[in-house]
């Protein structure tokens, strides 16, 4: 019914007519097991009767002890997914019950004999329907009693005198046991057949029967006369059934009723007597609520305007309802139901979940359903103002509170920063969106985000930080990961994390003028111990070809079947180089029905190690088998590639004039050094030339400046610095870095020199201008003391504690 959400109930409660002191048992079963199911009674939630399973369960049983009339009503399972919910269709509880007869004149019948006779006692009000039964002249008449099973008449085919008495009835409810008696008294007198006589009714039958598709009907029609008269049938605007219409002693029975069923038949009445009698008979087929088309699963970006359409069919024609999550959507004052057309103005992150527009007739209720995720707007730094992350607790504010737009602060237009421009419309940093987090192992997780379109700043990497919300210290900072994450990249696994604590993550995105923003914090994230629930497995995707389409690109395809037990949100790709031990590169793939992805930013001619593997919210699978393949060599290249100069820091622009700079500047910086140290070796040689004829002394003291051995340079290696907070476009801890900043460099005469003496020692800084909300780590005290004047200029990358509550939005 519903396979596009892949949730749905195999079993539904269904409705139940019970007595007082009765313990009435509900049940409902879903496809796919619940995070947690709760019961309402008229719309209103039940207390657990028993506390909830610990582990999902796709079966929940409700038990109503039935002590009071209050308790009728509608009983519904709502089964919960996170944040998002599915009710079943309502089932209604009913008090067995059964109500005296009204009142009914006495009749009384005069006939002759050999006619057939129909006796009818109106059925009072029972809850369930009443058994009726017939007593003639206070005796229970035999089991062989013919009676109509649409009206519940008594038949007497072919009277006779023994036939004569009086009629009577009484009812039975069969679950209460009650049995009351009619006061109605029909009396019945055979007499032999005299003069011819025209057709009659004793009474008027039933004019309109509402039949329900698939039953059968048994349409009364019965009269009396001399002789005894036939009867036939007929169809008005149409022909009797073929094959499912049988003309019976006193009725028309019509089997396996349709839709086409439904209209008007005439029953005439003749036994060549004028005038012949008729009776016109109203047949009305209802037909159970279908739901042709549900709403739609859709992505809608927050405050925009949406519209769901539910198409549904039946007789009556349905009445149309709608849910959210399980709850109704008439106290919303931005959702308007119409219908079968369901209008949200200015969708809020709230609105996102499972909507339900239940179809409901005479006959039942039925549902459909569809998914809507909200997409969160971003919010983007307006002209020279730099905006704290967007959140929803303001505790949560990251970043100097100077640099929100407060109307006492007083803009510093002093500050100057490597690409910022005057020009305030290139000055617009896009954050990327709030991130979803995927279990990976009980220490790890996939961190996945998305930067929306846009013509702001580019941006030169990304960090992932996370936040340990369980840690012992009430106070826990926010951890930056080690690596920059390549713009194109928009996946991170973050590893050893503690098992069964509660997290948040966050991305920042550092741009082209070395400023930083933070997007969204996401909900709070339980990294639970243990693997998930294996009852519904995920099973990893199939490698089926890789082929390179680039010298930097490599397109893959993959086979996956899509299970409605276990509908995954996408795909995770790893590759990394074959020659290389180093870590995965990931890139995430959304979309259960994706099956081809081209990954890209690789090197020319080299192999790569490539596997895939398919997530969910909650966990991901095993990888697939491992496919190498090989990227084209470049079009034109004909000699070795010039090896990569590592050291020199990509200060934030990527044109090639500035790369072309940094080769001048680096080709420069050792052209100056090759002649400082012939220098030195000259002045050395000279020194010991000098000192040739001098005494033992000054030949040992020669020897302890470094005379005395080869004059040599020390430089020494070059160090990764942290900056900005980050570690810019290097590698820490073993990982790749993008770049360096030198440490001072060390020229003297003795190789074994200590790198920190004064004398003999010139240093090379190199210095950049910064303009960031980060603080930089690593600074001597020196460096500290020199910018104290211009600290109330600078951001500082400040951090605090996190609030611990979450969202789940779908």
């Amino acid at each position: 019914m519903i396979a596009e959400l892949g949730l749905w109930f195999v079993r539904s409660p269904e409705p139940i007519v019970a007595p007082v002191g009765d313990d009435v048992v509900f049940e409902c079963s879903l496809n796919v097991p619940a995070e947690s199911v709760r019961w309402r009674h008229n719309g209103v939630y039940l207390p657990h009767d028993h506390p909830p399973p610990p582990r999902p369960t796709s079966t929940s049983r409700y038990v109503v002890k039935f002590n009071d009339e209050k308790q009728e009503g509608d009983y519904q399972c709502v089964a919960w997914f996170g944040a998002s919910a599915l009710a079943s269709t309502p089932a209604r509880l009913t008090l067995a019950k059964l109500q005296p007869f009204q009142y009914e004149p006495n009749r009384h019948y005069v006939v002759t004999g050999g006619n057939n006779v129909v006796i009818n006692c109106p059925p009072p009000i029972s809850k369930p329907p009443a058994i009726i039964q017939y007593l003639h002249n206070k005796n229970i008449m035999s089991e062989s009693t013919t009676i109509l099973p649409t009206t519940g008449s008594l038949l007497l085919s072919n009277v006779s005198q023994r036939d004569s008495g009086i009629y009577t009835c009484s009812a039975t409810n069969y679950i209460t046991g009650q049995i009351i008696d009619s006061p109605l008294k029909v009396t019945l007198t055979v007499e032999p057949p005299g003069e011819p006589a025209s057709p009659r009714f004793l009474y008027t039958p039933q004019a309109k029967y509402i039949v329900q598709t698939g039953q059968n009907v048994s349409v009364e029609c019965s009269g009396v006369g001399t002789p005894p008269p036939n009867v036939t049938w007929r169809r008005l605007n149409g022909a009797l059934p073929k094959e499912r219409a049988d003309l019976t002693v006193g009725a028309l029975r019509l089997t396996d009723i349709k839709p086409s069923d439904q209209g008007q038949y005439v029953c005439e009445l003749s036994n060549g007597v004028p005038p012949m009698v008729a009776h016109l008979v109203t047949i009305e087929v209802q037909v159970g609520p279908a739901v042709n088309k549900g709403p739609s699963d859709a992505v809608v970006e927050e405050n925009n305007d949406t519209e769901l359409n539910c198409e549904a069919s039946g007789a009556p024609t349905p009445n149309i309802t709608w849910l959210l999550n399980g709850e109704s959507v008439d106290n919303d004052s931005h959702i308007s139901p119409q219908g079968g057309k369901l209008l949200i103005k200015k969708i809020q992150k709230r609105h996102a979940g499972i909507y339900q527009c239940f179809a409901t007739n005479a006959v039942g209720t039925t549902y459909g359903s569809g998914m809507i995720q909200v997409s969160p707007i971003q919010v983007t730094a307006q002209a020279g103002i730099d905006y704290p992350p967007e959140t929803d607790d303001p505790e949560s504010i990251e970043g100097p509170i100077d640099s929100a737009p407060n109307r006492n602060h007083k803009k510093d237009h002093t500050r100057k920063a490597k690409g910022r421009r005057k020009d305030k419309k290139h000055k617009v940093m896009v954050p990327p969106t709030r991130p979803n987090v995927t279990r990976l192992s009980d220490k790890s997780v996939m961190v996945r985000w998305s930067v929306p379109p846009n013509s702001g700043l580019p941006i030169q990497f990304f960090k992932v930080q996370y936040q340990d919300l369980d840690a012992t210290d009430k106070t826990s900072d926010w951890m930056t990961s080690n690596e920059d994450i390549q713009p194109h990249i928009r996946s991170y696994e973050v590893d050893d994390l503690t098992t069964d604590h509660h997290y948040r993550f966050r991305i920042a995105a550092v741009y082209s003028n070395n400023d930083n923003k933070l997007g969204r914090t996401s909900p709070k994230f339980h990294l639970q111990r243990g693997s998930p629930s294996n009852k519904n497995p995920l099973y990893p995707p199939a490698l089926t070809h890789t082929e390179a389409v680039a010298p930097t690109a490599i397109r893959i395809h993959w086979e996956y079947l899509n299970s409605v037990l276990v509908p995954v949100d996408g795909f995770y790709v790893y590759y990394r180089a074959t020659t290389s031990a180093g870590d995965y590169i990931k890139a995430t793939v959304e979309g259960q029905n994706a099956r081809t992805y081209v990954i890209t930013h690789l090197q020319p001619d080299t192999a790569y190690d490539i596997k895939v593997q398919s997530f969910t919210v909650g966990a991901a699978s095993e990888f697939s088998a491992v496919v190498i393949q090989k990227t084209h060599r470049e079009p034109n290249a004909t000699s070795a590639p010039i090896p990569e100069v590592i050291g020199v820091s990509n200060l934030g622009t990527t044109d090639k004039s500035s790369h072309g700079q940094l080769y001048l500047v680096l080709v420069a910086v050792i052209t100056g050094l090759t002649l400082l140290l012939t220098l030195a070796g000259a002045i050395c040689i000279c020194y010991r030339r000098s000192m040739a004829h001098g005494d033992h002394d000054s030949n040992e003291s020669c020897d302890k400046s470094g005379c005395g051995v080869e004059p040599g340079l020390t430089i020494q290696q070059l160090e990764p610095v942290t900056m900005n907070g980050f570690t810019h476009n290097g590698k820490v801890n073993g990982r790749l870095s993008n770049g360096y900043l030198p440490r001072p460099m060390n020229i003297t005469n003795n190789p074994l020199a200590d790198s920190e003496q004064e004398k003999n020692v010139m240093e090379l800084t190199y210095m950049t201008s910064q303009n960031n909300n980060c603080s930089s780590e690593g600074r001597s005290d020196m460096d500290d003391e020199l910018d104290i004047e211009h600290s109330k200029r600078r951001n500082s990358w400040r951090t605090a504690r996190m609030p611990r509550t979450g969202e789940n939005y779908v």
